[in-house]
């Protein structure tokens, strides 16, 4: 008896320690450990910290540059042993210089516009991976439940077929019967085995896209039923600023910096200036027939020099410059337009999207009565099977009816979640915004 126990307390053991080896996750979490570990969103880092570095270095162009040089010779007469006596030169020099124009202002606005640019598309990147996380996750809650429904299924078959098997061995059932619950019983188990193998692959996926290990065991925490999404949801899309749109506006803002940019090539003045300093001409005179040694005093000076430019160009209707201005208008110009277009596409696509998901709420009230009734047919018809009055065949159909109900109402619930996710997604709010 003590064996008994000690092997009984030794499953119970091991079945909790396998259970507290299965890590529990939320979608949340899931968002959150994808947005550490995802590697597009560590690559748009890269370029947002790039963007920003320039942005707080725009300036630059003013920083003044400067220089310093010496300077020696010595005769090569000097290395002769012929020569009595030499002279060597030693000089110094030092330069400043700072150069000002007109375009330093653009330069700051480019860097600007494309530090803002950076940072939408960092929050595409990221929101991205969260969309793709979220209907992963969705979409396996899906296929867990399909399981459990082809289970279940799976087990009345087998049910029925042990039913009609004891009967028929008490002489209350033909042999026809028992054989046909049994190709109803064995026909389905390979359903639900494709179905396992189907969500164990996507799962190592979806823990791919995550940044969770394989071979860890982890739990989907939630249901469908629970994001059954049945509030009227509105928008008004004229308010609407999705990121396709701030993009482009970002685009037509660099265009009109960029013919700013041109204009201040053609018609702007530049400035100068340049500061030379000078210690040269210092010299030592070795003349060993004469007084031996003698040393020079070194000269010295400084000089400031300010320059002014004004290109003429610009005067000229066909030049290359006033060429170039006329080249990033139209490109302004296009941009425009483009955007014009992407407004009343997002217009279109937000209605779309509604009336969508409208059509799927309906839907799933449809469904969940459909449930309702596709199981309060089966209960009855299993009943009146117990009794006698209905065939096996008829018990099968009702079954068939009940599942296909139920999975359809499970999948009408994800194609409503998807819908929303990508209105969200489109209009650029939080995930979980809409319909609360």
């Amino acid at each position: 008896m003590s064996v008994i126990f000690l092997a009984a307390g030794a499953f119970v053991f091991a079945q909790e320690d396998t259970k507290a080896s299965v890590r529990s996750l939320t979608v949340e979490e899931a968002v959150e450990k994808a947005k550490e570990n995802n590697i597009s969103v560590a690559r748009a880092q890269i370029t947002l910290d790039a963007a920003a570095r320039a942005k707080a270095h725009s300036w630059n162009s003013i920083s003044p540059t400067a220089s310093v040089g010496a300077s020696s010779s010595i005769p090569i007469d000097a290395l002769s042993d012929n020569k009595a006596g030499y002279t060597a030169n030693l000089g110094l020099s030092a330069t400043l210089s700072l150069s000002l124009s007109a375009n330093l202002y653009t330069s700051m606005q480019s860097a600007k516009i494309n530090y803002e640019s950076g940072k939408l598309t960092f929050d595409d990147a990221v929101k991205s991976v969260e969309k793709t996380v979220r209907e992963a996750f969705y979409g396996l809650l899906y296929e867990k439940e399909n399981i459990l429904l082809q289970e279940k299924n799976l087990e009345i078959a087998k049910t029925q077929y042990t039913s009609n098997l004891a009967r028929y061995n008490q002489g209350r059932l033909s042999e026809i019967d028992v054989l046909s619950a049994e190709v109803n019983y064995k026909s389905k188990i390979p359903t639900v085995e494709s179905a396992r193998t189907t969500f164990l692959n996507d799962l190592d996926s979806f823990k791919q896209t995550v940044g969770i290990p394989t071979d860890e065991k982890i739990e989907l925490e939630g249901s469908l039923d629970d994001l059954i999404n049945l509030n009227e949801i509105s928008l008004d899309s004229q308010n609407v600023q999705s990121s396709s749109i701030r993009l482009l506006e970002y685009k037509l803002a660099a265009a009109k910096n960029k013919v700013l940019e041109k204009r201040f090539s053609a018609f702007a003045p530049s400035f100068s200036a340049t500061l030379n300093w000078n210690y040269g001409d210092w010299y030592v005179n070795y003349d060993e027939s004469a007084t031996g040694k003698s040393k020079s005093d070194p000269s010295k000076s400084a000089t400031l020099k300010l320059s002014a430019t004004i290109p003429l160009d610009g005067l000229l209707p066909w030049s290359v410059r006033n060429d170039a201005i006329d080249t990033e208008k139209d490109t302004a110009a296009d941009l425009e337009l483009q955007l014009e277009n992407e407004k009343k596409n997002l217009k279109r696509t937000i209605d779309s999207s509604l009336r969508s998901i409208k059509q799927s709420q309906e839907s799933i009230k449809y469904k969940q009565a459909n449930v309702t009734l596709a199981q309060k047919t089966y209960d009855m018809t299993q009943e009146a099977y117990n009794r006698g009055t209905k065939d096996l065949l008829t018990l099968q159909n009702a079954n068939t009816s009940l599942l296909n109900a139920q999975v359809s109402l499970k999948s009408e619930t994800l194609t409503l979640i998807k819908a929303i996710l990508n209105l969200e997604n489109t209009i650029g709010v939080p995930f979980g915004t809409l319909g609360k």
